[in-house]
């Protein structure tokens, strides 16, 4: 399709970038990352958070069939007790760790829609997140491990605080640069260690701008979840975690979108995907 140039100001400019989405096809500036994050929430909120809660609800009921099960499987009442205890809170942790990667394999479920424009059910978020949960987990252990593992091995060897000083530049520097593991965990379907690698090379070149995104992006997302819990009290506790795991991690993915129209040409290349990465 021919593109016509737009007459304006005394001279011919090039045409507009198309924006079918939240975001326009070209590379983005750090507050239109934040606006389309803020966008993508408001259109597609309702059913993000209804295929967060889905999945949430079917790890409770597993954290409740387990934690049953070591009750039931006891012989005594103080045995029955102690078991409860000790499966209940593997059970809670694991459900954390689930919810926690789930919402990134949702946000990266959502990323093309969302650019594109398109409707997207709950039900077809959940069905094209779930497969890949374990390896967005995987690359989010596998990151976090990477940044804060050297300072917790030093702090269990009994280092003093102060001799630790040195190592949390490289932590954030770190945990910068693996920022988009987990999206591209989620979008194309990556092993952890693969995502790792991936999220490197897209933030190699752009670490501080990657940053001067993120940073702000969990600073809304605590202000805004602290909102709710303050405003509307039971709602609020529903809300405020959903939003916490979903906001920073949309804004994470349309930043991995900008790193991909910048030197990768995603604009061409998002028209030959399945609608909802992970579905086909």
């Amino acid at each position: 399709m021919a593109q016509h140039w737009i007459h304006q100001g005394g001279g011919w400019l090039p045409p507009h970038s198309p924006r079918p989405g939240v975001i326009p096809l070209r590379p983005l500036a750090p507050r239109e990352i934040l606006g389309g994050a803020l966008a993508t929430l408001r259109r597609y909120g309702g059913r993000l958070v209804g295929a967060l809660l889905l999945g949430q609800l079917g790890g409770l009921l597993v954290v409740a069939a387990v934690a049953g099960a070591a009750t039931l499987a006891s012989l005594t009442r103080t045995a029955g007790s102690r078991a409860f205890v000790y499966a209940l809170f593997p059970a809670v942790a694991l459900f954390l760790l689930f919810s926690w990667a789930l919402a990134g394999a949702l946000a990266a479920a959502l990323l093309r829609p969302a650019v594109l424009g398109r409707r997207v059910a709950a039900r077809e978020l959940l069905r094209a997140a779930l497969p890949r949960t374990p390896a967005v987990l995987g690359a989010r252990l596998l990151s976090l491990l990477a940044a804060a593992g050297p300072g917790a091995a030093a702090f269990a060897a009994g280092l003093p605080p102060l001799a630790l000083l040195p190592l949390a530049p490289v932590a954030l520097w770190l945990a910068v640069l693996f920022a988009l593991a987990p999206t591209a965990a989620g979008y194309e379907g990556l092993a952890p260690v693969a995502a790792l690698r991936r999220s490197a090379g897209l933030v190699r070149g752009g670490w501080w701008r990657t940053l001067c995104v993120t940073a702000p992006a969990g600073v809304l997302a605590l202000g805004a979840a602290y909102a709710l819990l303050h405003w509307f009290g039971a709602l609020g506790v529903l809300l405020a975690p959903a939003l916490l795991l979903t906001f920073p991690q949309l804004t994470v993915g349309l930043l991995y979108a900008d790193r991909r129209l910048r030197r990768e040409h995603l604009a061409g290349s998002l028209t030959a995907e399945p609608l909802v990465t992970g579905s086909a």
